[in-house]
């Protein structure tokens, strides 16, 4: 489901030239020995011109393919891809490696017929040296390229594997307030872990089946738990990225002290996540609430629209929560769908 998680070895320059020039240096070389010495001479050099040139390529062009079409993935992905790495530089990059591939075919094919019109072996011995010259020039300049992929490979094929077609539920709030309970309460079985590369958390991504259908959740920590105005950039256009995945958020709140945040911050949070996501229903769930006096409870509830109880390290009020959000997230797809079609 990443994209990116196909990407395997990218090659330094100095890898990539040591590869080649290290099987090149094992080619056989048989010729006839009726051939005169000096085509016997061309044939050699021709054929470790070919070789190196063929090789070098292949593997320039193999490793633009290891990437995906950056115009054609999810916007989920291209987000978090314009998040880690900068989807122009790379693309600027990937371009600039099958730039490089033309231009040692050309190199090649030019020394290639020096060789072959080339006088003597000495003439020959020269061009094929000259192209090995010119054409490991070319690898070398590519040096910090291949250095950015390298590290970009590493930083994309971490990305949390999220099916983008699956209803999906995005959990936000304070750290503390039970999310992480919720999401294993939902899940079917034990949810996975996997690294955001930009927050020093991990995600946290459960599978359920609603009504046969397959849905996932999504806790993020370090994303969605926290104001607007404490966030960088980069974490910005994560939640931007956040966004084409979601189909209902469900946010949830402690009233209790036991998470450390007063509720007047958990209150203003959910405000600005309502704002964040305007097109998207937002589910507000009250937890722990076993943790609290009835009369303050009341109280809180007052100041919440239609809250949700629940206690979800008991599983009390979880199946509620996931039918609202479920109920609001379809009716929330069919108006979209019906609006589009209308356009």
């Amino acid at each position: 489901m990443n994209p990116f998680s196909k990407i395997k070895k990218i090659y330094s320059s100095d890898e990539l030239l040591d590869i080649v020039f290290h099987r090149g240096s094992q080619l056989p070389l048989d010729v006839p020995r009726r051939v005169p010495p000096s085509i016997k001479a061309k044939k050699r050099e021709v054929t470790r011109v070919k070789f190196i040139s063929d090789n070098l390529v292949k593997y320039l062009i193999i490793m633009v393919k290891k990437f995906p079409n950056l115009d054609e993935i999810h916007p989920f992905y291209r987000e978090l891809a314009d998040v880690l790495v900068g989807v122009d530089r790379l693309k600027e990059i990937l371009a600039s490696l099958e730039g490089s591939a033309r231009i040692i075919k050309k190199i090649a094919n030019k020394k290639i017929r020096d060789i072959k019109f080339s006088e003597n072996p000495k003439f020959a011995a020269k061009a094929r040296i000259e192209a090995y010259a010119r054409i490991s020039s070319i690898i070398k300049k590519l040096e910090k390229r291949l250095n950015f992929l390298i590290e970009a490979s590493k930083k994309l094929s971490r990305l949390p594997s999220i099916d983008t077609n699956e209803f999906t539920i995005v959990v936000a709030g304070y750290p503390n307030t039970g999310k992480s309970s919720f999401v294993r309460a939902v899940s079917s079985a034990k949810p996975e872990i996997a690294e955001y590369p930009f927050t020093t958390r991990n995600i946290v991504l459960g599978h359920f089946s609603y009504n046969n259908v397959r849905c996932q959740i999504i806790d993020t920590p370090g994303i969605l738990d926290r104001p607007m105005r404490e966030r960088n950039r980069i974490e910005l256009q994560a939640i931007t990225a956040i966004r084409h995945v979601a189909n209902v958020v469900v946010f949830i709140i402690d009233p209790s002290l036991s998470c450390g945040y007063p509720i007047e911050r958990q209150l203003e949070l959910l405000k600005e996540i309502k704002e964040t996501f305007p097109s998207l229903p937002v589910i507000n769930v009250i937890n722990k609430v076993d943790l609290m006096s009835s009369e303050d409870l009341e109280e809180v509830k007052k100041k919440i629209d239609k809250p949700i109880e629940m206690i979800a390290i008991q599983d009390t009020g979880v199946q509620e929560a996931i039918d609202t959000a479920m109920k609001a997230g379809k009716l929330q797809g069919e108006l979209k769908y019906a609006k589009e079609v209308a356009l």
